[in-house]
């Protein structure tokens, strides 16, 4: 049901639905890959919309939570009020536009301060990182940034998470909620794939409409 990380253990939590569970017991655990293929491009497009959104926004951009499931995404920054329409369409056309550049999404793990020292590297503020660290970048080369050769185009963040290794699988990009949840807090939930699709048929439908 669930898996947290605690003490530099993954617990996993769940419900017994059978049998009993004892102290020194054997288990089997299971990764439902079926489900994972629907996070990876969720948890992918997280990492594309905190880059579009200091594009659009600016530096003063910082992420303050997120989560990734099968359904959606969500995303938490900071931001000094509600974003224009203007600004939402260009977040989400920047976004659209990663995936349509079928960009690779590479990681590779590094040693903390080295990959603190990577130009450009975004990191949650408060976050313990774990030494060494695995490091995701969507477009760019992580060993040629590591050199001082190549400067981050895109994304460049801390992150332990399952990924696609391409945007193209994420298919498509929709915002379909931005709100505020905190003085200076903004949310930003958005869709990927056939969840996105569908988003963009049901707007067009609707702006023919009401026009």
């Amino acid at each position: 049901e669930d898996t947290q990380s605690f003490a530099g253990f993954v617990l996993h939590v769940g419900t017994v639905a059978e049998g009993a569970v004892a102290l020194g017991a054997a288990g089997t655990a299971t990764v439902d890959y079926g489900r994972r293929r629907k996070i990876a491009p969720n948890h992918s497009m997280t990492h594309a919309l905190n880059f579009a959104l200091r594009s659009v926004l600016g530096s003063t951009v910082d992420q303050r939570g997120s989560l990734c499931d099968d359904a959606k995404l969500r995303f938490d920054f900071t931001a000094k009020g509600a974003l224009s329409e203007e600004q939402l369409r260009a977040v989400e056309a920047e976004c659209q536009a990663q995936i349509e550049r079928k960009l690779p999404v590479t990681a590779a793990v590094l040693p903390l301060d080295k990959a603190m020292a990577l130009p450009g590297l975004r990191a949650v503020f408060g976050e313990q990182y774990p030494d060494p660290v695995r490091v995701l970048s969507i477009g760019g080369d992580i060993e040629a940034m590591a050199a001082g050769v190549e400067a981050p185009e895109l994304s460049l963040e801390l992150c332990g998470g399952t990924h696609v290794t391409n945007t193209e699988e994420a298919k498509a990009f929709a915002l379909v909620q931005e709100e505020a949840i905190a003085k200076g807090v903004r949310r930003i939930t958005a869709v990927t794939g056939e969840a996105a699709e569908a988003a963009a048929a049901a707007g067009a439908e609707l702006e023919e409409r009401v026009a």
